[in-house]
């Protein structure tokens, strides 16, 4: 008579299982109704691990998205930028950058 032996279930839910009569075994492996057949237990495992990622998809790791800056302008009733925002531009601005918008104005 055949024994069956389980060795081996794997957290995807496949396992392996040792059928042997006598001094004979076989290593069978078996995920979602597939199984493969080998003949010792390093080919067993390789296979379960074949058979389980052909059959099961990772899950998506989800995408950190940034948070977005505030980008919106307001202007006043007299059509210039209204002094917080100045402010904000001119902080992000080197001192290089505030040079050359000066003379650009001079020469306008």
């Amino acid at each position: 008579m055949i024994e069956i032996t389980p060795i081996y279930i794997s957290p995807k839910g496949g396992s392996i299982t040792c059928l042997h009569k006598g001094n004979k075994r076989i290593f069978q492996s078996c995920s979602a109704d597939t199984c493969i057949y080998s003949r010792d237990l390093h080919s067993a495992k390789y296979e379960l691990r074949n058979i389980e990622s052909k059959l099961f998809i990772e899950p998506c790791r989800k995408k950190v998205v940034a948070a977005q800056r505030k980008t919106t302008l307001k202007w006043n009733n007299d059509g210039e930028l209204s002094s917080i925002d100045k402010a904000r531009v001119l902080s992000l601005l080197s001192e290089n950058e505030l040079t050359q918008c000066e003379l650009n104005e001079e020469v306008a």
